[in-house]
């Protein structure tokens, strides 16, 4: 049987939007997907088993998962009411709590997809759990109440959808993305860790990646971001407990002060090998600022070191390539963080993003693009990449 396919994407809450293929998808506020979603995600993977026709044993297969499914749906009933109080209590925290701390939406978000990997044991995140059950603007109830039926019976019974998976290399797309991306900086911090001497996070916002991988460890680890979210992730990692006595937090008015010239005052060695490493902030910065960013990275590389960086498309970041994309892009517009700088990657990606970095004085080293095994348009990818 022919599905629809169900998307979820980053975006307003609750809309459903169809795509130029026919595809449905519904817009959901963060990662709180609804039921809806999650029921349609589950018919689909029972109903489109690609190797069902293809196994001697795919009945079976199909009677297991039947009655995987006839288990969860009790589950889900009981969790309906905690999910909808949930839910509330996430957008309040997740939006009326961080603007009024001053602290970003989309740094908030970062930090509620690995809180979702670990539950689905895609990547163990104990640090971003203790984390979020300390942070003010994330409802810890929130998340396990909308998501409790899912992954409580992924635990009991192993009953699992598309939900809790991640794509294999190259078959990502605009939905399944994210726990791609963060897998993949994981991958690189493994990579260069015990090699350098120092690690340098700008726009780092409420990722704990450094604490993950660097506890222990001889080396120097620096991390930016405005003084709002410093001062809130600081007092969450206090509360929660969570030690961070060798993490050098360094809080930047970004209006009035320079950020490299305040990473030198608090001890960075340029002479030293370095892994700079930043995450989805250049979207939302103008091309003049990414490029001058870039070149004062490369300036402060010394022999040996590597930026490890990520670029979205043109088409991505204006909403060409999808609505999905386009209501997405206006959503972060309506919460003050507008989507602004892509690369032109309709034509050659690799070469377009090669010549970007050369303008900045880097080499790529690396290039990683997603969806590539995929009949779509480019839309990100993420690049190393040393000083020329």
């Amino acid at each position: 049987m022919a599905l629809k396919t169900v998307e979820a994407a980053e975006g307003k809450a609750y809309e459903v939007v169809k795509s130029d293929h026919g595809a449905q998808s519904i817009i959901l506020p963060d990662l709180r997907f609804s039921q809806t979603i999650c029921n349609r995600a589950m018919y689909e993977d029972l109903m489109t088993d690609k190797n069902t026709k293809k196994q001697p044993f795919g009945v079976f297969r199909f009677l297991i998962r039947l009655f995987q499914i006839m288990l969860y749906i009790p589950i889900q009933i009981i969790f309906i009411p905690f999910a909808i109080i949930g839910i509330l209590d996430g957008i309040y925290k997740g939006i009326g709590k961080s603007k009024k701390l001053g602290v970003s939406f989309t740094a908030c978000r970062a930090l509620q997809y690995r809180w979702f990997m670990h539950y689905f044991n895609t990547r163990t995140d104990s640090l971003s759990v203790a984390f979020t059950k300390n942070f003010p603007c994330e409802s810890h109830y929130g998340l396990w109440s909308t998501m409790g039926a899912l992954i409580l019976s992924q635990q009991l019974f192993g009953f699992t959808t598309k939900l809790g998976q991640v794509p294999e290399p190259g078959e990502e797309t605009l939905v399944s993305m994210v726990g791609r991306r963060v897998l993949l900086f994981d991958r690189i911090m493994e990579k260069y860790v015990d090699g350098m001497d120092q690690i340098v996070l700008p726009g780092a916002g409420f990722d704990l990646i450094t604490l993950h991988f660097t506890k222990g460890k001889n080396i120097k680890v620096f991390e930016l971001d405005q003084v709002n979210t410093l001062n809130v992730k600081v007092e969450t990692l206090r509360k929660a407990e969570i030690k961070h006595d060798w993490i050098t937090y360094i809080p930047v008015d970004y209006a009035n002060e320079s950020w490299d010239e305040k990473l030198l005052e608090a001890g960075f060695d340029k002479t030293k090998k370095t892994l700079f490493l930043w995450q989805s902030v250049s979207l939302y910065l103008e091309a003049d600022v990414v490029k001058e960013t870039l070149r004062k990275m490369a300036d402060l590389c010394g022999d040996g070191s590597v930026i490890a960086q990520d670029f979205y498309s043109k088409a991505y970041i204006s909403g060409e390539m999808s609505k999905i994309a386009k209501r997405s892009s206006r959503m972060m517009g309506r919460m003050g963080e507008t989507w602004v700088f892509g690369i032109d990657m309709s034509d050659n990606p690799k070469a377009a993003v090669e010549s970007f970095l050369k303008d900045c004085g880097l080499k790529m080293t690396e290039y990683v693009q997603f969806g590539e095994k995929l009949d779509i348009e480019p839309f990100y990818c993420i690049v190393e990449a040393e000083k020329l």
